[in-house]
This record gives structure tokens, sequence and C-alpha cells, in this order.
């Protein structure tokens, strides 16, 4: 194709058709310009259908996050309400008057100990932070996933400090009387040890030591169900504009 236009400008200069070889040279540059430009537009829509592509798949990241969020939110507060509900069935125990202090204990046995902190395995939205791709979501969309996932980070670290705190009480209790186990079977035949562990007044710091950190850990886990409610709500508000978005 070059070599047939350079035959034809030859030519025309040869036969000394000066003003037809300018006109063509003209236009041979248009063709040129426009051909320039039909490969850069091609080129730009090939890269946003590859950047819209992208963005399609982060979406469709993203609802899967929230299904993920949402059944994990869903199976940590049914544990959290079998909790609660050992929790109140034990308070009733003090309306019973002059309850013995074994009789305390022994309940307090019944409560779950188990300390689990919130946290949340979805990863998409530190993806695009981290990959700089957050960019491709649009404005309304971008912060409120940004203000989501602090949230998050915020109740994954709440949950974290609170039970820590509680686990520091449970600590002490172990340190100060030994673990289940010693105090109710490992001792049994040595006296002077059940004397020291079931003294009354050791029984009294053990009940007090333990109902401090039961209502912890049960304030700890309040505070991520009132947090789990904002979770999920802000969680349907952007899936609502995600699936705008796959429609259009």
């Amino acid at each position: 194709m070059i070599k047939f236009f350079r035959k034809i400008r030859q030519n025309l200069l040869s036969e000394g058709k000066t003003v037809k070889y300018l006109k063509y040279a003209i236009g041979e540059i248009i063709l040129v310009v426009l051909g320039i430009l039909i490969a850069l537009q091609l080129n730009n829509l090939n890269d946003e259908r590859k950047t819209e592509n992208l963005r399609q798949v982060y979406y469709k990241q993203l609802l899967q996050d929230f299904e993920n969020d949402k059944a994990y939110i869903k199976e940590h507060s049914s544990r959290i309400d079998s909790n609660m509900v050992k929790f109140r069935a034990f308070k009733d125990i003090y309306n019973q008057p002059n309850l013995p202090l074994n009789k305390i204990i022994s309940e307090n046995r019944k409560l779950a100990w188990k300390f689990y902190n919130v946290q949340f395995k979805s990863n998409t939205i530190q993806t695009l932070q981290n990959t700089g791709d957050i960019k491709l979501i649009p404005p309304i969309i971008r912060e409120q996933l940004i203000r989501l996932e602090k949230y998050k980070e915020q109740t994954e670290n709440v949950s974290k400090y609170n039970n820590d705190r509680a686990g520091e009480a449970t600590s002490t209790a172990a340190n100060r009387f030994g673990n289940e186990e010693f105090a109710f079977k490992n001792i049994q035949n040595q006296p002077k040890l059940s004397e020291y562990v079931f003294e009354e007044k050791n029984l009294i710091e053990l009940v007090v030591i333990l109902e401090r950190s039961q209502f912890m850990k049960v304030e700890s886990e309040k505070g991520s169900l009132i947090r789990f409610k904002k979770i999920l709500s802000d969680m349907d508000e952007i899936e609502i504009l995600i699936n705008k978005e796959l429609k259009k």
C-alpha cells in the first residue's frame, strides 16, 4: 500500500503536476491522521471494555463477599443469642435467698466461656484499595465501600479489645484457683488444697472475678450485635447500587 502511494506521488512529480501533487499529499496526510484517530478510538474502546469487564468482576466479588459476611454474621449472632440465654438463666439464680457459694460457682460452669472475636473473611474491598482499582468504582459506591470497610475493622478491633479484657479476668481466676478440673477433680484427695480453694473468702473472690469476666464478655457480644445491624444495613444499601450498575 505504501509503495502504491509512493508511485502515485512520483508520477505526479515527474509529470510536473505540482498542484495536484500538493492536493494529493494533503489528502494522504488527512487519511493518515484519520487512520491514527480511528486506531486510537478503537484502542480506547478496547480499554474501556476491559475496564468495564474488570469492574463487573469486582461487583460480583463484592456481592459474594456480602453474602459470606451475612452468613458469618448470622452464625456469630446465633452463638451470641445462645450465650445470652444462658447468661440470663444464670442471673435468675440470684433471686434465690442465701444461695450457697458452691451453687453459684457450679452454675457459672454452665455458662459459655469461650471467647469468639469478630473476624470477617471477605477482602475484596481491601484488594480494591491496595491495587488502586477502587477508582474504577463510581464515587457514590466507592465512598460507602470505604466507610463499610472501616466500620468492619473497628468492629473487629472493639470485639478483640473487649474480649481480651474479659479474658484477663478469667485468667486471673485460673491463676489463683486453678482450672475447673483442678478444683473439682484433681484435689479431691488433697485436704489442704481443697481447704484453700473452697475457703469462703476465696470462693467469694472467685465468684466476683467470674462475674466480672462474664459481664464484660456479654457486654462485648451485645456491642457486636448492635454493630452487626449497621453493617447489614450498609451492605443492603450498597447491594442496591451495585445491582443497578450491573443492569446498565
